[in-house]
């Protein structure tokens, strides 16, 4: 796990095991008490703190046990992710009315990953829940695209190409005739800067036509992927077939690095969700590089 990793000692503790077990032991102390006294009373509440401290020094090395809270950890992450992303959406929308398509595209992919998490859990096939959550993260990741549509779109209506052509043109000619007292260095400054401008949009424009794309295409490999998963023999193993497709699913780093830097420039506090993916190639780094160090 990232940054924030959860307290294994704290889970144990805060567990609704635990606080039943609590309250038990009070319970059953307060009725000792009556008849026996406080010191009969206070037997079930030592009893529970000596088993608390058996648990907190043994339960959190339990592979099992870590596995579980690191998974709710993940989940409460990407919900958090999934509700910021979608705010921030409503808000950049403003009155408009978010398209109904897009919303019923996102619902879709939305809904497929959730029925992937019920097949995980109920053991049918050979799906593991570290799998959903890597298609889980595409989710994110659309949302993601879309917000930065939606910024693109604020900075597209704030800036007037041809107008800065213009200003440009202008520019160049007082450059081609400069008059008296004409500050020839200013007016190379100017032109730097439209023409970064110019530059920029541009750019950002042939970043939008590659999300359009993705956003476009995108659904319709996570349907296939889900497809391909509940049609498979309940003994063959998806989880490389899974690893794989959701590889040629992803964006490519560099426009997934001019994504999240968009987003990080224009709505603080937003970032691009971590893929599990990510999480997967560096441990099949790490596995390749010490098997040859132990070859």
């Amino acid at each position: 796990m990232a940054e924030g990793k959860p307290s294994y000692v704290r889970e144990v503790l805060t567990s609704q095991t635990n606080l039943y077990a609590f309250l038990g032991s009070l319970a059953l102390g307060a009725v000792l008490s009556i008849p026996f006294g406080f010191g009969v009373g206070a037997i079930p509440l030592i009893a529970f703190a000596a088993g608390d401290i058996l648990a907190a020094l043994h339960i959190p090395s339990l592979p099992t046990f870590r596995d579980g809270v690191d998974r709710r950890w993940r989940a409460k992450l990407r919900q958090a992710s999934r509700a910021q992303l979608i705010d921030e959406i409503q808000k950049r929308a403003g009155k408009r009315a978010l398209p109904a398509a897009t919303l019923r595209t996102y619902q879709r992919m939305y809904e497929r990953v959730q029925s992937l998490y019920q097949r995980a859990e109920s053991g049918q096939g050979r799906l593991a829940w570290r799998d959903v959550e890597q298609l889980d993260d595409v989710t994110l990741e659309y949302l993601a695209m879309w917000l930065a549509l939606l910024v693109m779109d604020d900075r597209a209506e704030s800036v007037n190409p041809r107008e800065i052509e213009a200003k440009l043109a202008a520019v160049d000619r007082d450059l081609a005739e400069p008059r008296s007292g004409t500050d020839l260095r200013q007016l190379h400054k100017a032109r730097a800067d439209y023409a970064a401008i110019i530059e920029r949009h541009n750019r950002m424009q042939s970043r939008r036509r590659a999300l359009e794309a993705a956003m476009l295409s995108m659904p319709d490999q996570v349907d296939e992927i889900y497809q391909t998963i509940m049609t498979l023999p309940v003994t063959e193993e998806v989880g490389v077939r899974l690893e794989e497709a959701i590889g040629r699913l992803r964006l490519q780093e560099d426009l997934e690095a001019d994504l999240a830097s968009d987003l990080a420039d224009a709505v603080p506090g937003v970032t691009m969700p971590q893929p599990a993916a990510d999480a997967a190639r560096q441990r099949r780094l790490v596995a390749v590089g010490g098997g040859r160090r132990g070859t």
